[in-house]
């Protein structure tokens, strides 16, 4: 017995293992796990190799490129996006610009109507001579020309929001030089209709002061409709003294006030044509309605 097994541990060929299972394991599969275990060892080595591996600069130029066109398709989108934001900003000013010039134009056909209306019954009023008016009759005529006046101040107000709007920062919206050169003239031009509009209304407080220590007047209508003169008062007196010179100052007034309306008239005119022009070019070239 003590024989074989020295022939058996003498034997490598013929050794056996036993595992911790308890199998037993032959020296040829130790070789063949040792062999697998190299070629493990072998690819472990391999592996870096690949990860640490170069790129050719062509794959660099390519990223560059695909970054480059995606960064610069979104800022296209972008501006394009904020030109369609501005052009509708632009066309919201100039079609607010168009209500306001059309509110402008009706506003000056109603103002100049009645301007010429008291102007031509100031002109009338002047024409009868002072020293007729201690006759009662010549005083019915005279308070017929003169109350509309004294009772009712129609000037023009210009419909100014919207440029003010575009003086703020507004005109940076609009992307055409002619067209703020068209806007600019008109509402320039207003500055000369305004200094008309407060100077008349300067002159037609002096006449109602006046007129107001010399005449016994009624307080004035509550509409315009109710100043428009439909009949000559009879027989009534209405200066209350007659001093000369006091009527001649008030006649002096009222001859300043006649100039002034008329004044007024002239550039209220001058600027309804700009305005209807102005309306005309924006509905041309932006289709306004």
């Amino acid at each position: 017995m003590a024989d074989i097994t020295n022939e058996n541990l003498e034997n490598p060929a013929n050794q056996q293992l036993e595992n911790s299972s308890g199998q037993t394991v032959s020296s040829n599969d130790i070789e063949t796990i040792n062999q697998n275990q190299d070629n493990e060892n072998m690819e472990i080595h391999k592996h870096p190799h690949h990860v640490t591996h170069k790129k050719k600069w062509g794959e660099y130029v390519l990223e560059f490129l695909m970054l480059f066109l995606a960064v610069f398709l979104g800022f296209l989108a972008e501006n394009y996006r904020e030109t369609l934001v501005n052009k509708e900003k632009e066309q919201h000013y100039l079609q607010n610009m168009v209500t306001d010039l059309k509110s402008d134009t009706a506003d000056l056909n109603f103002a100049i109507y009645y301007q010429q209306l008291w102007y031509n019954h100031l002109d009338s009023a002047l024409k009868i001579p002072i020293e007729h008016l201690a006759d009662i009759p010549t005083q019915d005529t005279f308070f017929y020309h003169f109350f509309p006046y004294y009772s009712w101040m129609q000037p023009f107000i210009q419909n100014d929001n919207n440029i003010t709007q575009l003086r703020a920062g507004g005109f940076n919206l609009i992307r055409s030089e002619k067209t703020i050169d068209s806007i600019n003239l008109v509402y320039n031009f207003y500055k000369g209709v305004k200094f008309g509009v407060d100077f008349s209304i300067v002159c037609y407080w002096d006449v109602v002061h006046k007129a107001q220590q010399l005449m016994n007047l009624p307080a004035p209508s509550a509409t315009i409709e109710e100043v428009v003169p439909k009949r000559v008062l009879q027989k009534i007196q209405i200066f209350i003294q007659y001093d000369n010179q006091g009527i001649q100052q008030l006649y002096s007034m009222m001859t300043n006030a006649k100039g002034t309306l008329l004044n007024t008239i002239v550039y209220e005119k001058l600027y309804k044509e700009k305005a209807e022009r102005l309306l005309n070019y924006l509905h041309k070239e932006y289709h306004l309605d």
